[in-house]
This record gives C-alpha cells, structure tokens and sequence, in this order.
C-alpha cells in the first residue's frame, strides 16, 4: 500500500512540475511515468520504469529512459529530470 501512494505521489509531483500557470486550458502532452519497482544491486541501484505505456525494463541510476534522466533511485522512488 505504501509503495502504491508512493507512485502516486511520485508521478503527481512529476505532472504538477511539467505544468505551467495560464488561466487558459492547457493543451501540454503530459508524460505518464509508472514506477515498476527499485532495487539495489552489487553494480548499481536500479528502477523498473514505464512511460506512457512504453517498458523500459530495469534501468540503471543515471541512464536514459526516453526523453528521461534518472538521477537517484532510492527505495520505492525514482528522481528524474526531462531534457
């Protein structure tokens, strides 16, 4: 359960930080990130990530995933930035 709120929160803040403030209607493409799953291994941490139904499988931190960076993965969450 904690690990479904932490998605959730995940890809809220991810949403909310891709948005810009207009009193229009945005018509921005937003990108859906889903978190599979993280794990730490001898040879770096890794995350399983989805976006916008495409798998990335098992990426290692600091690798590209699309249009995506990771930067940290930590225990049931995934840092990224978008370049």
């Amino acid at each position: 359960m904690r690990l479904i709120l932490l998605i959730l929160v995940f890809v809220s803040s991810i949403l909310l930080a891709s948005t810009t403030a207009s009193a229009g209607i945005s018509t921005k493409k937003h990108d859906i990130l889903k978190i599979i799953g993280t794990t730490e291994a001898s040879n770096g941490k890794f995350a399983g990530v989805e976006i916008n139904g495409e798998d990335y499988g098992w990426t290692r931190e600091g690798r590209n995933v699309g249009k995506y960076k990771i930067v940290k993965v930590e225990m049931g969450k995934v840092i990224v930035d978008s370049y």
